[in-house]
């Protein structure tokens, strides 16, 4: 007897994957934030929001939704944020509203993400999402080169859609992370790996290019041996191609006849691999002056909004202590904590994930407020806590 063919997927849950995975992955890369900024979309960010928040509720629950515990992990954090700038205002900056606006949003991306993760092919829609933001960050980034339009906010960097060339690598890592967690295609993953490349080299970015060769170097050597073939055929092809790029990029730090000092030396030092030239004189010094101001208040600190306005410490752990104090850090540390703990136990599932996002801690600045890194989270605690239940009130028959 012939086996039965399996049962096609329900339509909504294909809905799911296509139309909430892109709406995560746009969200993600700041597609409509960046293109309504530049005019490239009459589309409003806020609008968009709400047709987000509205598909990535409504559609989960036509597809039907197991409560995850691990959730409330995730939205502990941003949760005491949000509170402590719209209802405590504790901060005193010119930006304190837009501050609680901000937030709100932010919460908004966050529950949306999590809704669709509690859905059965919640993983799948995720990583579909993380495809389409390295390929719009990635391809805005190259459109902006090629004078198609102007996204950044620093002459001589590309930045594409995240309007700063700072956040681009940290996304593009994030996202690889997750591709490597949950897609199994050696060769996908591969191609994957030299968009972000594209990306993070557009940008001249330091820590993140020393962060994209140690997550890739890594993924490589695990899975050589049962692809040899294939990556020498791809280092054939990679080699001569990164030598263009590296010539391609050289000649952008030129302008007229005056040379970007900032970009030319950022390309030398990442060409080198010179780990003293990829140090920032600047952000040790923006690092020093946000410490000051932690010993100002270390106990609760000067409130959320504070970090990015009135210091710039370019560290998360530094960050959070000048907004929330040491509850703050603990927070954090005590989730990322339990991510480790938990990845650990289960053999280093999420690995590549989790040090993507770790890895951007010691030198990152107002990630923690960006779906992207959000997005990250949440399907590194999805995989390491795959446990859902489905809440159901039962009503108790007459006489028993």
């Amino acid at each position: 007897m012939a086996a039965l063919s399996a049962a096609p997927e329900p339509l909504v849950h294909r809905m799911v994957i296509w139309v909430c995975g892109t709406i995560l992955g746009l969200l993600a890369a700041d597609v409509i934030i960046g293109s309504y900024n530049v005019g490239l979309s009459p589309l409003k960010p806020s609008i968009f929001t709400l047709f987000a928040l509205a598909s990535c509720l409504g559609l989960p629950l036509l597809a039907g939704i197991r409560f995850a515990p691990v959730a409330l992990l995730v939205l502990l954090l941003p949760a005491v944020r949000l509170f402590d700038a719209a209802l405590l205002s504790r901060s005193v900056t010119s930006f304190q509203g837009q501050a609680g606006m901000d937030h709100l949003r932010v919460m908004l991306v966050i529950v949306a993400t999590l809704t669709v993760l509690s859905t059965d092919p919640g993983l799948r829609a995720v990583r579909w999402a993380a495809i389409l933001a390295m390929i719009m960050t990635t391809g805005s980034e190259i459109a902006e080169m090629l004078g198609m339009a102007k996204f950044s906010t620093i002459p001589g960097r590309y930045a594409g859609f995240n309007n700063h060339p700072n956040f681009p690598p940290v996304l593009l890592c994030e996202m690889l992370g997750i591709c490597f967690a949950l897609c199994r295609s050696f060769k996908v993953n591969c191609i994957l790996i030299a968009v972000a490349f594209v990306g993070v080299a557009l940008t001249f970015g330091r820590s993140g290019f020393v962060v994209l060769v140690l997550m890739s170097g890594a993924y490589l050597l695990q899975n050589a041996r049962r692809n040899l073939p294939f990556l020498i055929v791809m280092a054939a092809i990679a080699i001569p191609a990164a030598g263009v790029g590296f010539a391609v990029l050289q000649s952008q730090t030129q302008q007229g006849v005056t040379k970007d000092k900032n970009t030319s030396e950022r390309l030398q030092a990442i060409y080198e691999l010179d780990f003293e030239k990829l140090k920032s004189p600047e952000r040790a010094k923006d690092l020093a002056d946000g410490w000051e101001g932690v010993m100002q208040k270390p106990l609760f600190g000067h409130g959320t909004g504070v970090s990015g306005v009135i210091w710039a410490p370019h560290n998360e752990y530094v960050s959070l202590w000048l907004e929330l104090g040491i509850p703050g850090v603990l927070l954090f540390v005590g989730t990322l904590g339990a991510l480790v703990v938990r990845s650990i136990m289960l053999g280093g599932r999420a690995g590549y994930l989790l040090f993507a996002i770790i890895a951007y801690t010691p030198a990152g600045q107002g990630r923690i407020e960006m779906p992207h890194y959000y997005l990250a989270l949440a399907t590194a605690a999805f995989i390491l806590w795959p446990q859902r239940f489905r809440i159901a009130i039962k009503s108790q028959a007459p006489g028993q």
